[in-house]
């Protein structure tokens, strides 16, 4: 598979614009917000340039509407309360549509279903199921649905740490600060392929909670921009229908992620 490099990864709360879409500017440009730190969804390369499966998506997208499209890195914290004050228009960082984040801001249709695993050290006896987990420190990235996950399930029996950036959950994970780490499908399995001493491993099986993670991943945007949402709805479907989504998915994840 092929993969874009990870580089530093954004200061925090800094905004860059960094990306601009080819698309048609049959309309006012759009601000795109992604993490940029989260392979290989979206991600910094060394020259500041933002790059993943949902950079490229986000561009497509843009193409389909006739948009003029920006993509600006935003640190995960601060991304629903950038987009409430304005300062981009939609958000694409594998954020799930649950509940909880449909109080604050409107979502798109799903565009991507990405499954969450365990990651943990080889040999170490945890399979990802209570018993073996009880006791352990496990760490998540703060505010995710991976996060309330464990929070739901394991709450009571495990030490819970939280994280800003996937790549500082990593370094806890590898360095033995934790026992084990949640976070998505694909990002797990990078982490074990990546990983040459073959440490660490997937542990359990995919884990499911419609409660906790919802219908999907879904654009992120303000509800009164009801026009932006039909326009990016009908995009979706689009690239879906088309092919185009599986093609872009193809370069990145050895998984479908069509909803």
């Amino acid at each position: 598979m092929k993969r874009l490099a990870l580089g530093l990864a954004m200061s925090l709360c800094a905004l860059a614009a960094v990306v601009p879409s080819e698309s048609r500017a049959d309309g006012p440009a759009l601000r795109i917000a992604t993490e940029g730190a989260y392979p290989p969804f979206n991600m910094t390369a060394p020259d500041g340039t933002l790059g993943g499966l949902e950079v490229e998506l986000a561009n497509a997208l843009c193409e389909r509407m006739k948009r003029r499209c920006t993509l600006v890195a935003q640190d995960w914290d601060g991304i629903i309360p950038g987009l409430l004050s304005r300062r981009y228009d939609a958000i694409m960082a594998t954020m799930n549509i649950t509940p909880e984040r449909a109080k604050a801001i409107a979502f798109s249709v799903p565009y991507m279903v990405v499954p969450a695993y365990f990651v943990a050290a080889t040999g170490g006896g945890i399979d990802g199921t209570e018993a073996t987990l009880a006791g352990k420190s496990v760490g998540a990235q703060t505010s995710t649905t991976h996060y309330r996950y464990v929070e739901k399930h394991f709450g009571k029996t495990v030490s819970l740490k939280n994280y800003d950036t996937a790549s500082n959950l990593l370094a806890d994970l590898k360095s033995g600060r934790i026992d084990a780490a949640i976070t998505t499908g694909a990002t797990a399995s990078d982490w074990v392929k990546a990983d040459a001493s073959k440490s660490l491993q997937l542990v359990g099986k995919p884990l499911v909670d419609a409660e906790v993670f919802g219908p999907g991943v879904g654009v992120g945007l303000r509800k009164e921009d009801a026009d932006l949402k039909a326009a990016f709805d009908a995009a979706i479907a689009s690239v879906v229908q088309d092919g185009t989504l599986a093609r872009i998915a193809a370069k990145y994840v050895d998984f479908t992620v069509i909803p």
